[in-house]
């Protein structure tokens, strides 16, 4: 079943979750430089003016001169830069919903105060996801996949592929996708240069097409076992939601309000729950996968496909192949967990 049919099957159990601030949390935009969009859960873009908000399934795209600074409701600050992407959801519900902020590609800055009155926010890119503990730092996130993460302050746990590594002040560390992490080095608080990072990056894709291709399988395959991982507790939280939702019918017509409100908390609003947090899991899954194959698979792509119009060496024609059946594999396994606003 496609997420958008399973959403609307859940509109009335979303409702409920509304008063718990699932869809109330935004993102002030407090400067805007350049060219900048907002882009919607819809699909729609909007430029993005000072004063205005980004909220849960909205992105930041910036342009080549772009800036945009944006504030949480804990007065966090996130700056994002020229010619990058910073996505802003949420995953979970309830008690174990958390902000999942996204660094897709580009360079964002984050200075994030301690969370307050809930989880702290998980770091998202296309390579790893890391924790927080009231932290400044910034992520690079390269056109390869690769990704740098450079701490000013605090503490981050970096995660990829089942390893951690615990940056504190003044340490980063290189993740390459599909890869662990790398052995974290000390930056001493110097500037780091994006620019050169990122090009030496696509130099070394450049030189091996087929393993850079691999390697982003990899990571493409962790997101598609997560996600398949949930599709049986999907089936199972479902049917015990569609139990719910017929004997509360039944209790409602009764006419015992307190019965009613008894079941609803018993039964119906544990049960509306359970099923909406893999929902909103299942979705994150396959919008991780998106997210690789737009703005890595994609770029990857391009640019073999203008340095190799013809008369392909063997590592370019390997890299191809397996493009191909990756497209295969994402129109069979992803996109019917998308809605079409999505791509």
């Amino acid at each position: 079943m496609k997420t958008s049919n399973r959403i609307a099957l859940s509109l009335f159990a979303f409702a409920l979750f509304a008063s718990a601030g699932l869809f109330a949390q935004k993102a002030s935009i407090t400067y805007v430089e350049g060219v900048a969009h907002v882009k919607s859960a819809a699909g729609k873009l909007r430029a993005a003016d000072f004063g205005g908000a980004v909220t849960y399934g909205e992105s930041v795209i910036t342009g080549k001169d772009g800036l945009v600074e944006l504030q949480l409701e804990n007065g966090s600050v996130i700056k994002v830069t020229q010619n990058s992407v910073f996505g802003y959801s949420t995953t979970g519900t309830g008690s174990e919903s958390r902000n999942v902020l996204a660094t897709t590609a580009g360079k964002v800055s984050y200075k994030l105060n301690k969370a307050t009155g809930g989880k702290s926010p998980v770091i998202q890119t296309n390579s790893m996801v890391a924790g927080v503990r009231g932290t400044e730092f910034t992520v690079f996130a390269g056109r390869d996949g690769s990704v740098l993460l450079a701490v000013t302050g605090g503490i981050v746990d970096v995660e990829s592929q089942g390893q951690l590594v615990t940056l504190n002040k003044d340490e980063a560390v290189e993740v390459a996708l599909g890869k662990a992490p790398g052995e974290k080095f000390t930056f001493l608080g110097k500037e780091l240069d994006f620019s050169s990072w990122n090009q030496g990056k696509m130099d070394s894709f450049f030189l091996d097409p087929a393993a850079g291709i691999d390697q982003a399988a990899i990571q493409l395959e962790t997101y598609k076992k997560a996600l398949d991982a949930l599709k049986k507790p999907y089936e199972d939280t479902t049917a015990v939601w569609k139990k719910a939702v017929e004997d509360y019918k039944t209790v409602v017509a009764g006419g015992n309000a307190d019965e009613a409100k008894a079941f609803q908390t018993d039964r119906l609003f544990p049960a509306q729950d359970a099923r909406s947090t893999i929902i909103l899991n299942i979705r994150y899954y396959a919008l991780n996968y998106l997210s690789v194959r737009r703005y890595v698979l994609s770029n990857m792509y391009m640019e073999m496909k203008s340095r190799y119009p013809a008369n392909r060496p063997d590592a370019v024609q390997k890299f191809f192949a397996k493009h191909a059946e990756l497209l295969v594999t994402y129109e069979a396994g992803i996109v019917p967990e998308l809605n079409p606003n999505d791509y």
